[in-house]
């Protein structure tokens, strides 16, 4: 099922916007397996004309297109199967980078040049993410460790001082002991920061700025619930990367 634009929209694409999309629709069995980049040499065009002729169809992007055609199509098989799965990381990417304000990471980035020390607050698999977080700050020149530990995060109180940060990075905030030494070191005068991809959780009530991405289910059967750690990911990657420039 090829690509759905009409008479009039199609008259006002620009000819090398027709190229893209006749292209598109002579090739669209072959589409799981192009790239932008091969359409755009296919079509004798560029990368960024490919963007926004899809742009212009009413699709964020090759991913979103690519899902579409599949679904429209009612193939279930493999390549519709990795096509949603592309298309549900473009979602995240895209929600998380919409939900992630400029204010709040130059308040981040403020509370965390001006720290004596950064202490990272995490569990389980998404202590994963804050462990490569911390590694970039070290990096970068940055005192920071990543706390992982229950028994350690109930000592919070013994741990920092008014003159640090606390990081938490966590998916949905089900781990009351975040919350717990959010609450201590907020008492103690620290700054927090929360990293998270759940909102409305206790932990935003003891935190000085909270960022939330967006996450989407990676296993959810009878065994496992699992929400994806690439939202994480990408807020701590447009921390670190602002405070290496």
């Amino acid at each position: 099922m090829p690509i759905r634009i009409s008479e009039n929209d199609y008259l006002h694409l620009s000819e090398s916007e027709k190229h893209v999309i006749d292209y598109i629709n002579e090739h669209e069995k072959q589409l799981s397996e192009l790239s932008i980049t091969t359409i755009a040499q296919k079509s004798f065009t560029s990368l960024a004309t490919v963007s926004r002729a899809i742009r212009k169809c009413g699709y964020g992007g090759i991913a979103e297109l690519r899902y579409s055609l599949n679904k429209k199509s009612e193939e279930r098989d493999d390549t519709y199967v990795i096509n949603n799965i592309l298309n549900q990381s473009y979602r995240e990417c895209i929600k998380t980078i919409d939900n992630v304000s400029i204010p709040s990471i130059l308040t981040v980035t403020g509370y965390i040049r001006n720290a004596k020390r950064i202490l990272i607050y995490s569990r389980g698999l998404t202590a994963l993410v804050a462990e490569e977080f911390a590694h970039y700050l070290l990096l970068s020149g940055y005192n920071a460790f990543v706390m992982k530990d229950a028994v350690i995060m109930r000592r919070t109180d013994k741990l920092l001082t008014k003159d640090d940060v606390m990081i938490i990075v966590t998916v949905e905030n089900t781990t009351p002991e975040l919350a717990e030494s959010a609450a201590m070191a907020k008492k103690l005068g620290a700054k927090v920061i929360s990293l998270v991809c759940k909102a409305g959780t206790n932990l935003e009530k003891y935190s000085d700025v909270t960022i939330v991405g967006h996450a989407e289910s990676v296993v959810d059967n009878d065994v496992a619930r699992s929400a994806s750690r690439i939202p994480l990911s990408i807020i701590c990657h447009i921390i670190t990367e602002y405070l290496a420039k």
